[in-house]
């Protein structure tokens, strides 16, 4: 499964103005529900903020989030991308403000599917080049070409 085949032009907001990760995490969840992603928006968000409540930050440091969780909310494994104008506080260990996040939607009945897909964008954010480039994207395109670039490299 590439990530970046779960990534479309819908699916991807850059550069916004954000002030704080609750309307982040609410945004990412309207990109997964615009595409159909997420059959009940509601249920998703509230499971995302449980997780970040109970689980720890989902905050991973050079100012990178990824919001997940399994919820039977979801109908089909998706990603939502988010860049931001000026960095959020989200509790990074860190303590670096971030202002890049992807939002792992997976259903319940494929948990596996989830956990790859976010080790492969463990992965592919780890090259701090990726990471420079799709913060400066212009285009939802652009963005979705990059990483999909990235990934066939990586992950030939």
């Amino acid at each position: 499964m590439r990530v970046s085949d779960l990534l479309n032009r819908d699916s991807v907001l850059l550069h916004a103005d954000i002030s704080d990760v609750g309307d982040a995490l609410g945004v990412l969840v309207e990109l997964q529900e615009s595409n159909g992603v997420i059959t009940n928006g509601t249920a998703y968000y509230n499971a995302v903020c449980e997780r970040e409540r109970s689980g720890g930050s989902t905050a991973i440091g050079e100012g990178i989030a990824l919001p997940h969780a399994c919820n039977a909310g979801v109908a089909a494994p998706g990603i939502a991308a988010l860049t931001l104008r000026r960095g959020i506080d989200w509790g990074a260990p860190d303590e670096k403000p971030v202002d890049l996040a992807f939002m792992i939607a997976v259903p319940t009945n494929v948990q596996s599917d989830h956990l790859l897909i976010l080790a492969r964008l463990v992965n592919l954010l780890s090259e701090p080049k990726l990471v420079r480039e799709l913060r400066a994207c212009v285009s939802r395109e652009d963005f979705i070409m990059r990483l999909a670039r990235a990934e066939a490299s990586r992950f030939a």
